[in-house]
């Protein structure tokens, strides 16, 4: 220690107060000073830019509030989001569940190739109000009949989904385009996508299917399960998450012809991606709203084949009219 000390030019200096106390080192002027200039700064994380994507209209705020916003996201992007449609989540679950064994049921009847990505059965036709099952046999299974009880519930509040959709294009539009869109008729379908074909849906998502699914006015996509939905617009491909709360519609190509390119055309397609407790396929309810000559009657995959509606008055006719010739002939010939 007399080692150190004496190697130690100056004395040490003298222990500083712990700042409390009458002794304290610190006045009170400069304490109260620190206390209320010392804060922490405030932490903001830096700014996101999210891609962009569709907007999402509120069904009921349609056609008023929301108008503006559907009409600038169908200019810009082609398409647009409709959420609170009223179409309930567990009917959609219920429809799911049954969904793959109405198409067993029906393979040989009336299911259709969907493209190449999968496969459809053409359930309800809509026209100026009124709607028709297209196909008649495929509700007199007494098993299904639930099923079909649901897709007429479903299809009745998209076509009412669809009426709001016309009135808010309809806006400061010409007489003629008004006339279009009020004439267009609209098939309401089931379909199914196999898991199999995701690998596929990947690989061919791309220009090559810019004009796939294009030819109609307007198409409609209604999910039952969470999935990618992918869209191709003019400034590239542009994808978002969907599902059963949320209705997708996409611009066709007629909308675009009668609107003088006013709202743009693009394909889309919805991409599920399978998980090991998930089934075999995915299925969606689509709409399909096109010009009464260019609607499908079976499906969409440009047939030739054109099944002809029958009406249930048209049908009581018929039978009315094979009882009258039974009874004429037996009266003949007896």
């Amino acid at each position: 220690m007399r080692r150190c000390n004496s190697q130690i030019p100056a004395s040490l200096p003298s222990p500083i107060p712990t700042g409390r106390g009458m002794r304290s080192a610190a006045s009170e002027t400069f304490s109260q000073f620190l206390e209320k200039s010392l804060h922490l700064p405030e932490l903001r994380l830096p700014l996101t830019h999210l891609p962009p994507a569709p907007a999402e209209i509120d069904f009921r705020s349609l056609p008023l509030a929301s108008a503006d916003l559907m009409l600038r996201s169908a200019r810009e992007f082609g398409a647009f989001r409709i959420r609170c449609h009223g179409i309930s989540g567990v009917e959609l679950q219920t429809m799911a569940d049954e969904a793959e064994s109405v198409f067993q049921k029906l393979r040989n009847v009336a299911v259709e190739l969907n493209g190449t990505d999968g496969e459809l059965i053409p359930s309800v036709r809509s026209s100026k109000g009124s709607m028709e099952f297209t196909v008649n046999d495929i509700i007199r299974d007494q098993a299904d009949r639930n099923f079909w009880v649901h897709m007429g519930n479903v299809a009745s509040r998209l076509d009412s989904v669809v009426e709001q959709v016309s009135l808010v294009l309809q806006d400061n539009t010409s007489v003629e385009f008004q006339e279009r869109i009020q004439d267009t008729e609209s098939v309401i379908c089931l379909c199914r996508y196999p898991h199999d074909n995701v690998t596929k849906q990947n690989e061919d998502s791309s220009v090559k299917r810019k004009d796939r699914y294009c030819d109609h006015a307007l198409r409609f996509y209604l999910p039952m399960e969470q999935c990618i939905f992918y869209v191709q617009t003019e400034r590239g491909p542009l994808s978002f998450d969907t599902g059963p709360h949320n209705i997708v519609v996409i611009v066709g190509k007629q909308l675009q012809e009668w609107s003088d390119g006013k709202f743009k055309s693009v394909p889309g397609e919805m991409i599920f991606m399978p998980s090991l407790q998930s089934s075999s396929a995915s299925f969606s309810i689509e709409l399909i709203c096109s010009a009464p000559s260019n609607v499908p009657s079976q499906g969409l995959n440009n047939s030739e084949d054109c099944d002809k509606i029958i009406s249930l008055a048209d049908q009581v006719l018929f039978v009315f009219c094979l009882i009258f010739l039974y009874n004429f002939l037996y009266f003949v010939f007896s």
